[in-house]
């Protein structure tokens, strides 16, 4: 890669619970077919997705417990965002807690968590939380997402053009000094 290529590169983080979503949001993100069909992600998978001038590195972290302790400890380190999914339940929310509770100790103490409130589609007598309920518990900035809609992809490219402009901006003041 050319050093203006990584200059331009940044590490997103995605973990969470199992089945709260995180492989179907890296498929929204790469602009693969979202399946209705639930298979547990063994370990990690990555993907490459470039939109506007940056090229994202996505790390989607199996949720099951022995893959979260095991080997996302090593891999979340250098992570410019972490994105912390729940599927806005109050059981999985409170996971969620730990989860970034978790997290703070393996990434840099400027990488921004946000919390990914998926599946805004349930209805509320099943127990889906709304997203400003979510970041009232979690005390971390929270977006609602449906992630099995295509039509969310803007939304959360959007969500995450924001956090990169940020961490650039910052990047670009620690390179000035």
């Amino acid at each position: 890669m050319l050093s203006s290529e990584l200059h331009n590169l940044y590490k997103v983080s995605i973990i969470g619970s199992p089945a709260v979503g995180k492989t179907t949001i890296l498929k929204l993100l790469s602009k693969n077919t979202i399946d209705r069909i639930y298979l547990p992600t063994h370990g990690f998978d990555l993907k490459t997705v470039k939109f506007d001038s940056f090229t994202i590195k996505l790390w989607d972290f199996a949720g099951q417990q022995g893959y979260l302790q095991s080997c996302s400890r090593d891999h979340l380190l250098g992570s410019d965002l972490l994105f912390v999914v729940t599927d806005s339940s109050p059981k999985n929310v409170l996971k969620s807690r730990e989860l970034i509770n978790y997290a703070t100790h393996f990434v840099e103490n400027n990488c921004p968590i946000i919390v990914i409130a998926n599946k805004q589609d349930l209805a509320k007598n099943d127990g889906r939380m709304e997203p400003k309920r979510v970041e009232d518990i979690l005390h971390v900035k929270t977006y609602g997402l449906t992630a099995i809609n295509p039509a969310e992809r803007r939304k959360l490219m959007n969500i995450i053009k924001k956090e990169l402009e940020k961490i650039a901006k910052r990047r670009m003041k620690e390179i000035a000094f």
